[in-house]
């Protein structure tokens, strides 16, 4: 069946035409297309995110492994997952695209990697409203402190829709059991590449501090400012790419995304505002969300962790692109803290 053929059979339509790629999937596992849709009660036009993975890889920074590429079928996998059975349960002011259906199949063309190969590849379609239409058509790659505050108050209403205290291991059925592409057990190639150093001797007591939290909750797992979609005077904000949603510490998503979106000066300057203005957001979401946890509880635990959350990507960062920008002063400075609030054997080396 073609993708033309599946948007019809899935949604009341008389046809439906390829409009544009708005854009490639990461080391060209696909592409998202736009597709226009003929009919009196349907939509405009809707988003096919089109997963196909290449029978040669094509990382931009050379990570092309067997782990590199189970992790990214996984990813799609746990992201069709999303859309199937969670994403429903969002609501405003933490906007996603709805989903309208669903197809997977396999083929049997190999993935060469490290020259081996994975004998199965997966393909997918997921068909999704077009956040252009539904009112959120402005993108960013930079924000100010007040556009930066409406994607953490998506952040804070998101993470307390789904807030657990002490979740079972089966919990969350379908998705990542930990959130987020760079912790350290999907990770492990990076880890080997890192330079001996006080951080990656702490790295798995800072993986185990993040994940033996109590309080835990669906993490979006790549939060970055390409990941939210504006309303036109960005008062609004939608998520897209649910790839590696999971279980996991609210503070990942919060560290990510302000790294992703500020300079090092304004990190500097305003991550202790945003944190401010996060765990306010998350107080009262939590009052809007029927839940017998104690916020005040759940602050206590997670504000330490965001320097540990911080250091835990700057490890990542370490082994996969050392030149990046990311690694900068600020970010050196926040894994510092959290190396020494550690206290552990390593640091004192």
């Amino acid at each position: 069946m073609n993708t033309e053929e599946y948007i019809s059979e899935r949604i009341d339509c008389n046809a439906a035409h390829r409009l544009e790629s708005v854009q490639t999937l990461w080391s060209g596992y696909g592409e998202i297309v736009r597709y226009k849709l003929e009919g009196e009660h349907c939509p405009g036009t809707i988003i096919v995110k089109s997963v196909s993975p290449p029978t040669e890889s094509a990382h931009p920074r050379g990570w092309d492994t067997r782990h590199s590429h189970t992790r990214k079928l996984l990813s799609y996998r746990v992201e069709a997952n999303w859309y199937r059975d969670w994403a429903f349960q969002c609501h405003a002011p933490s906007f996603v695209p709805e989903c309208f259906g669903i197809l997977e199949e396999n083929c049997s063309a190999p993935f060469k990697a490290d020259k081996k190969s994975v004998p199965l590849s997966e393909k997918c379609l997921i068909l999704l409203s077009d956040l252009d239409e539904s009112g959120f058509m402005v993108r960013k790659q930079s924000l100010t402190t007040e556009q930066s505050k409406v994607c953490i108050t998506w952040l804070a209403h998101f993470h307390a829709r789904f807030l657990q205290d002490t979740p079972d291991k089966s919990w969350p059925s379908g998705l990542w059991p930990i959130g987020t592409y760079w912790h350290l057990g999907t990770r492990a190639d990076e880890y080997e590449a890192m330079p001996d150093s006080p951080l990656k001797r702490a790295a798995k007591e800072i993986d185990q501090q993040l994940n033996g939290c109590r309080f835990k909750t669906l993490v979006h797992g790549d939060a970055k400012v390409a990941n939210f979609c504006f309303s036109q005077n960005c008062d609004r904000v939608a998520a897209v790419d649910f790839q590696y949603v999971g279980g996991g510490c609210g503070m990942k998503d919060l560290i990510y995304f302000i790294g992703s979106c500020l300079t090092e000066e304004q990190c500097d300057q305003e991550f202790e505002e945003l944190i401010e203005h996060y765990f306010s957001q998350l107080s009262v979401a939590l009052k809007l969300n029927p839940s017998s946890i104690d916020f005040e509880m759940v602050e206590r635990e997670w504000r330490p962790l965001f320097f540990v959350a911080w250091a835990d990507f700057q490890r990542f960062i370490l082994g996969w692109s050392p030149g990046h920008p990311k690694n900068n002063g600020f970010s050196q400075k926040m894994t510092k803290i959290a190396l020494e609030a550690l206290g552990s054997s390593s640091v004192k080396k």
